[in-house]
């Protein structure tokens, strides 16, 4: 029997990364997995996927700011080929009155989860930034090269440093393969 490649979603019981995963059962192959802790989430939200789609989805709840947790993951999970980082604190009024817990959990997480990249071979990874990184745009329309600008809050500060931290690890590591996608009001519905 052939095992299926697998593609791990963090945050999989989000909004955005329920939704990715929804996509991803239904156009591809891959073996989909979940680690989400529900801090931001809900258990349920699988149960709809599967109402959705037919197919039940294995989730890890671990807190990615514990590495000795995540790391159990990989060893479990021999054929993850890549991660899909959507797992992340993202209300900006709530990282302006608690921004340890911001710092703390975007940026650990994320930090983290690069180091399992490395550590067990995993190339391809992609990082679900904001458009908060831009900060107060005095231009339209925003393009991708379009400069950071002051961040607003320290939500988007951490959106900042992190896909700063994803560059350096690309340099560094040539071999890991990584985009950044920034969001504008993400807003959708699946009709199944």
């Amino acid at each position: 029997m052939t095992t299926k490649n697998t593609i791990l979603v963090t945050g999989g019981a989000g909004y955005i990364g329920s939704h990715t995963i929804i996509e991803l059962l239904e156009t591809t192959d891959f073996k989909i997995i979940s680690v989400d802790n529900f801090s931001n989430s809900s258990a349920k939200t699988f149960e709809r996927i599967e109402k959705i789609t037919g197919k039940k989805i294995t989730n890890y709840d671990v807190d990615l700011c514990n590495r000795i947790d995540l790391e159990k993951i990989f060893e479990n999970e021999k054929n993850i080929v890549g991660i899909i980082h959507f797992a992340a604190y993202k209300s900006v009024e709530e990282s302006v009155l608690n921004p340890y817990k911001y710092y703390n959990n975007n940026i650990n997480s994320l930090l983290n989860v690069l180091e399992c990249c490395l550590k067990f071979n995993i190339t391809n990874f992609i990082f679900s930034s904001s458009c908060s990184v831009y900060g107060n745009i005095s231009q339209l329309p925003v393009k991708e090269d379009t400069p950071f600008g002051k961040a607003e809050s320290p939500y988007a500060y951490t959106k900042q440093v992190g896909e700063e931290m994803i560059k350096d690890y690309t340099k560094a590591f040539p071999q890991l393969q990584t985009i950044a996608l920034r969001y504008f009001n993400p807003v959708g519905a699946n009709t199944s």
